[in-house]
Parts: C-alpha cells; sequence; structure tokens
C-alpha cells in the first residue's frame, strides 16, 4: 500500500495507506486524499504507480512544490515532500503487509519501554532484521482542545433545558477569548446576518457563488484580508441545509485546532438545528403564532389588557424570573400558564407551590428539599421548566430572602437559569413592599418581567368579549354546541360585580352552559351587582338579587326591579339613544331621563364611540 502523510500546523500527522495504482489529491470530496486548505484546488494532483516507480501529474493551471522546487509533474522518492496551496504532503513509499507497530507516548524517553514490552527507539532500517516497523505516536490534544470539546458539550447540555442561544454565546467568549465569532445567516447581497454573534468590526462578506458551493456540503472557506484569516463552516447535516454558517477569526498558531473544533460545532448544531430555530432570538414564525394565542386568551380591547399582552409576549421569550400581580381569582396562574406554553423551546412543564403562613422549616423542606432526609424538593423536580410560587407575600420574610438568593444565585450560572421562577402575589406590589410583607430582595431579583393583571371592574367594556370567548370554551369542555346567548342574560351578566373576579364569573358561565340544552341559546338572568341595582320605591335601601325577584310579594320591590332590568336593557341595545329609548319603551323623553336618574343607569353612550 502507499503511505502518504499531510502535515498539520498543529505538529499532528494524517496518514493514508492507500491500495490504489492512481491516487487524486484535492479539496474536493470526490478525491483519495482530501485536502481543504488555502490554494488547494478542487482537483490539484494525481499520483500514478508503475511498478515501483511513482510519478505526479498537476491538473491544468495548478503546480506543487518538490521539495521547494515549483513543478507541474515529476518523479517521487520515499520522503519527498509535496507543497500543495498551504498544505505539505510527505511521501513515505510502499509499506510492508506484515509491519510490528511500536507504540510511544508523546513526553516519554527514549528506551523506555511500553505494557507490551516493546523498546521505544529509532532503529535504522538497514540494520533492523525482519519486518519493517511502523511507529504510534500518541499525542496530547494542544492548546487545551479537550477542554474546550468539554465546554462544548456542556453547552450543548444545558441548552436542552432553555434557550439554547445564551449557552452558545457563553461558549464562544470561553473558547475563543479576544476572538470574534459568530453563528450566523447567509443573507442578502452576501452579508452575513448574525444570530449569535461576538463580532466587533465589520461583518466579512462573500460572494453568492462562494456560499453556493459551500452550501453543496462537505467544504468549509478560509477567507483573508490583509494578515486577518477568518473560517467559516456551513452548518449542514446530510440533507439538511439550513443556510447557517459559523465564522471565526482565526489564529496562526491554533488554525488547525480552530478547524477540528469548529468542524464539530457545526456537526452539533445540525443534529441541534430544529431548537436553535426555536430559540429566543429567532422568533419569526414564532412571534406571530405566540401572539396570536395570546390575544385568543387575554381578549378585549382595554388598554389595561394590551398592556398585559406585551408584557405576557416579551416574558415568554426567555427565563428570567416573572412577578404577577393583580387580585385574587383574576386569573394570574393562567397568566403563568401562558407564559410557560409559549416559550420558544417548547412548552415549559409547571410546578406550583402555593404560598401559606406556617412553619419556616417544613415549607422550606416542601420548596427545596432534604439533602440528609433524602427529600426531593419542588426546586429539583422543576428544573428544566417552571416553578409558580403562589401568593409569595404570605411566606415568612426569611424564606422569600432565601427565594431571592436562589433565583440571584441561578441567573449567574454560565449557561442560563436551570429553572424559570415565577410568583403571583396582591394586586399593589409596591404597598405590599412598604408594608413589609413582601420582601424587596425578592421583588428586585423579580422585577425584570412585572407582569399586572386588571380586576375585571378595570376592564368592564372587554366583558362581553370575554364572556362569548369563555363560553365557546365552557360548552367544548361540556361537550356542547351553543348558538349563542340571550341579549338579556349577557345584560345582567355585564351589570354583575364580580368580587370573586374571573373565577367568578368562569363559575358563573360554568352553571349557565350546564343548564342550556345542547344546540340552544345560552339564557337566564344571574344576580346584580348590590351596589348598581336601583333603591326600591319609599327610600328603602338594599337590593334583591335578580333571580329571587317574584318570590317577593313587595310589588315597590318587584316593580322596580323589573324596570331598572328592562330600561337598562333597552338603554344598552339603543347604544344611549334616549329619544329612541322613550319610543321602545312608550314613555315620554324626560319621564326616562328621570328614571335613568332614579335608578342610576349607566351612560351607554360609549358603546358608539367604540363601534366608530
Amino acid at each position: 500500500m502507499v503511505t502518504l502523510a499531510v502535515e498539520s500546523s498543529g505538529g499532528n500527522d494524517l496518514t493514508y495507506q492507500l491500495a490504489k495504482d492512481t491516487i487524486s489529491i484535492g479539496a474536493s470530496s470526490r478525491n483519495d486524499v482530501v485536502i481543504r486548505a488555502p490554494g488547494v484546488a478542487p482537483e490539484h494532483v494525481v499520483i500514478q504507480r508503475s511498478g515501483d516507480v511513482f510519478t505526479f501529474l498537476t491538473s491544468r493551471r495548478q503546480t506543487v512544490a518538490l521539495n521547494g522546487e515549483r513543478r507541474s509533474r515529476g518523479v517521487l522518492h520515499v520522503g519527498d515532500k509535496l507543497r500543495i496551496g498551504t498544505a505539505v504532503v510527505i511521501f513515505r513509499g510502499l509499506g510492508a503487509d506484515d509491519v510490528e507497530i511500536v507504540e510511544r507516548h508523546e513526553g516519554c524517553p527514549e528506551g523506555v519501554q511500553d505494557a507490551g514490552g516493546a523498546p521505544d527507539r529509532d532503529i535504522p532500517a538497514e540494520a533492523a532484521p525482519g519486518p519493517a516497523k511502523a511507529e504510534l505516536l500518541l499525542r496530547s490534544e494542544a492548546h487545551g482542545l479537550a477542554e474546550v470539546r468539554r465546554q462544548m458539550v456542556e453547552a450543548f447540555r444545558e441548552g436542552l433545558r432553555a434557550d439554547l442561544l445564551p449557552s452558545l454565546k457563553v461558549f464562544f467568549e470561553i473558547s475563543f477569548p479576544g476572538r470574534q465569532a459568530m453563528l450566523a445567516w447567509a443573507g442578502e447581497n452576501g452579508r452575513f446576518e448574525p444570530i449569535v454573534s461576538l463580532w466587533t468590526t465589520d461583518i466579512p462578506r462573500l460572494p453568492q457563488r462562494v456560499f453556493n458551493e459551500l452550501a453543496a456540503g462537505g467544504r468549509f472557506a478560509t477567507l483573508h484580508i490583509g494578515n486577518r484569516e477568518t473560517l467559516i463552516y456551513p452548518v449542514d447535516q446530510g440533507e439538511l441545509k439550513t443556510n447557517a454558517f459559523v465564522v471565526l477569526e482565526s489564529s496562526p498558531e491554533t488554525s488547525h485546532d480552530d478547524e477540528l473544533l469548529l468542524a464539530e460545532l457545526t456537526r452539533f448544531l445540525a443534529v441541534s438545528w430544529e431548537r436553535v430555530e426555536r430559540s429566543s432570538s429567532l422568533y419569526g414564525a414564532w412571534e406571530k403564532s405566540a401572539s396570536r394565542s395570546i390575544d385568543e386568551r387575554l381578549v378585549g380591547s382595554s388598554n389595561a389588557v394590551a398592556v398585559l399582552r406585551q408584557g405576557v409576549l416579551k416574558a415568554a421569550r426567555g427565563m428570567e424570573p416573572v412577578l404577577i400581580t393583580g387580585p385574587v381569582q383574576s386569573g394570574r396562574s393562567t397568566v403563568a400558564s401562558l407564559i410557560a406554553a409559549l416559550h420558544p423551546t417548547g412548552e415549559l412543564p409547571v410546578q406550583v407551590f402555593q404560598g401559606r403562613p406556617g412553619d419556616a422549616a417544613s415549607l422550606r423542606k416542601e420548596l427545596f428539599g432534604d439533602a440528609g432526609e433524602g427529600i426531593e424538593g419542588l426546586v429539583s423536580r422543576a428544573k428544566g421548566g417552571v416553578l409558580l410560587v403562589r401568593d409569595v407575600q404570605l411566606l415568612s420574610v426569611e424564606l422569600q430572602r432565601e427565594i431571592s438568593a436562589h433565583v440571584r444565585e441561578d441567573l449567574q450560572r454560565a449557561y442560563g437559569p436551570s429553572v424559570r421562577w415565577m410568583a403571583t402575589t396582591g394586586n399593589d406590589v409596591l404597598a405590599l413592599v412598604q408594608d413589609g410583607a413582601l420582601d424587596g430582595e425578592l421583588f428586585a431579583a423579580f422585577q425584570s418581567h412585572l407582569l399586572r393583571v386588571p380586576s375585571l371592574a378595570e376592564r368592564r367594556e372587554d366583558l362581553p368579549l370575554i364572556i362569548v370567548s369563555l363560553l365557546h370554551r365552557l360548552a367544548q369542555e361540556q361537550g356542547k354546541e351553543i348558538r349563542g346567548i340571550e341579549l338579556e342574560t349577557l345584560n345582567s351578566l355585564v351589570s354583575h360585580g364580580y368580587d370573586g373576579e374571573m373565577g367568578e364569573l368562569v363559575a358563573e358561565l360554568r352553571r349557565l352552559v350546564s343548564a342550556t340544552p345542547d344546540g340552544e341559546m345560552v339564557q337566564g338572568i344571574v344576580p346584580l351587582d348590590p351596589s348598581r341595582y336601583p333603591k326600591p320605591a319609599g327610600g328603602q335601601d338594599g337590593q334583591v338579587p335578580s333571580v329571587n325577584l317574584l318570590e317577593h310579594d313587595d310589588l315597590k320591590i318587584v316593580i322596580a326591579g323589573v324596570e331598572r332590568m328592562i330600561i337598562d336593557r333597552v338603554m344598552r341595545r339603543t347604544m344611549g339613544n334616549q329619544s329612541r329609548a322613550a319610543r321602545e319603551l312608550n314613555l315620554s323623553r324626560g319621564a326616562l331621563i328621570a328614571k335613568i336618574k332614579e335608578y342610576e343607569i349607566p351612560d351607554y353612550r360609549y358603546l358608539r364611540r367604540q363601534k366608530k
């Protein structure tokens, strides 16, 4: 067999043993010996054998340097060196079929025997009896390459739990300190569009034909600009075409190591590319899909809801802590679940811890576990997902500070937090901090994403949309098909006070859907808000819920209640048009105005402004 050795800048030789009479050398993967180095043509030179004579012939317009002399053809002898571009190929000649391999470790003194008892010393060929000896030299990886590989594996392992892109940025910073590196798309006009970037100078440009050649697979590029050298590796594997590249500002001392490392990095990226595309910096289609989901879940046109939707979209992109404030039963936990479900890397599992007063030691054990007793806490079970602490202000200040310290420590991990922390608290978070119920350190740790869920009283104009959305969802939950909701029922739902916030509204709608036959419209009257119910005639205060209205015998209460509901319904339908409402009610406009004031019926003219 013919033996060729390719010298590398790192000091290691790559040896080829080929049982062929014609051996092709070049940068193309179709060659017998593939050398990807500057100045090497796709098909550069061919070595031919005729008996024991070996000759070489370069392809058209290409030359090599034979022992320092530029040649296009010639005869090869054992030990000759061919410089092809920037690479050097050493011709070792024919090898013996039965060779004895002497294993030598780099750094061992001569004459020291290996484990097999073979002497570690060079023996001249003419003095060596028997078969020729081949030497296997085991070298340590130079320039800490093994450590950099370990860092790369760690980056991708951590990226499984969270967003991969921050892990890649940390890997670039650790592995190539003081050097420019990036993961980038191939954009238009030959310009790279960075995805993860440590590039501070002008970003290099390439002709489109170079991108096309790199996309064919099995090739990489070296770009020389002045005294700077840049390595460009395509991220592809088999049929996968990502149109992405790893770009590194190379160093003369480590160029060979860089090539090995970037080749492995691109393979890692190709295997994990779906996770890269779902990462937070590549929103694209994800952002459109997430916005659509948020609009479906957080319906309404009020300003408070619009602000909440923007905050949820921003919070869903990363792994930073989130603090959600709002009244009890306003949907704070629902917002937390929505954020977890929309994460770009996929839905994150949620572990829930209910804050409550009690023994601090038992609560701490439930949350953080106890290694001595072999108890696993919620923090350990939540790794790679979300840990939601509900009503965090109910915990002791000491436990709150322990949580904030754990959050800060987790955020300082090199490859990002292992747990996404979320917490819910009362409506006025600043008042809770001032009163000492919520620890200031915990508030500071969570304030990167501070979301406020508005009460239903703050978003009354959203109630019709909320009710319709919830009705369809609850109907699907109960396996029913509903045709809609009666206007009178909708009016009574909108007029209700909902001291129990969203929880009370959902419970009332679930009751109505349960009572509605399949295929029918939802109908029924729900209790009105006592604070908005009209005072009965005769000056008596108090309010009788409309659902119990007909159970009373006092006509002053019954007639006043019915009259108020009918006027309110007509005024809403006419959008506050008093003249039109008076005609439908068969009243004079003056009498209608008097009753509107008596019963404190809202001014529904704002409905006309919304319609415009």
